[in-house]
């Protein structure tokens, strides 16, 4: 899954700080984040008002025009849940900040200890979303669940896809989907398959075997990796 974050601050610096912290958290955690920037809480708004498919708001306070917790506070009264984080160099507004059910209020600079720890906890306000690809037969285009989808394996230039529902072949290639599919639920354990990390029930050195007890092949060049993304999918699960 990736997180759509609006980065709110009239400094270009501090904008780019808050950037390389959640870069530092993708690496460290193996998730990710898309990132939309904004130097005022006026263009904020004015996005905001067209497209509203956003998971967390981080915001400083202390801007020219309408400061941080006035926008905050406008996006309550109309009634957005939008979630919210205030980073700024002022603790003047912590009061103010959960009164409009703020995650956390972290004062510049951003320790790195404490913004992870905020970050964890956004995480678990908010669930995953159930993310679809569509893909094109001979005969129709079909929305997939990427949580019903097991494998994917080349078929010359075409791919099988085995899901829970049943296999249907696609016209593109295995390259395709890779390009499309999120590396935190889908790892490559062989040239010719792609694997939902949520379906793999065990691994070996040279196999793997999904929850309908198929079995694909693992390199051996890639056991080490595919290994460790398995290891690292169902701690992540375990501690949610």
């Amino acid at each position: 899954m990736k997180w759509l974050v609006a980065l709110l601050d009239d400094e270009i610096v501090q904008i780019d700080l808050l950037k390389k912290r959640f870069k530092e958290y993708e690496q460290d955690h193996n998730v990710s984040f898309q990132f939309l920037t904004f130097e005022s809480a006026e263009a904020f708004l004015f996005y905001f008002a067209e497209d509203k498919a956003i998971d967390l708001l981080v915001l400083d306070i202390e801007m020219d025009g309408m400061n941080g917790m006035e926008l905050a506070q406008l996006l309550r009264k109309q009634k957005h849940d939008i979630k919210l984080l205030f980073v700024t160099g002022y603790t003047d507004y912590i009061a103010e900040g959960y009164e409009v059910s703020a995650i956390d209020y972290i004062l510049k600079p951003v320790k790195k200890e404490k913004f992870y720890r905020v970050i964890d906890r956004f995480r678990k306000l908010t669930p995953k979303k159930n993310e679809t690809i569509l893909i094109e037969t001979s005969e129709e285009k079909i929305k997939l669940n990427l949580e019903t989808i097991l494998s994917l394996e080349a078929d010359g230039h075409q791919t099988i896809i085995t899901t829970t529902e049943g296999m249907f072949q696609a016209i593109a290639g295995l390259g395709s989907f890779e390009d499309q599919l999120s590396s935190e639920l889908f790892i490559k354990p062989h040239r010719s398959y792609l694997v939902n990390l949520a379906q793999i029930k065990k691994i070996t050195k040279k196999d793997l075997y999904l929850d309908n007890d198929s079995m694909i092949p693992v390199s051996r060049r890639l056991y080490k990796e595919v290994n460790q993304a398995f290891i690292h999918y169902h701690k992540e699960e375990l501690e949610w």
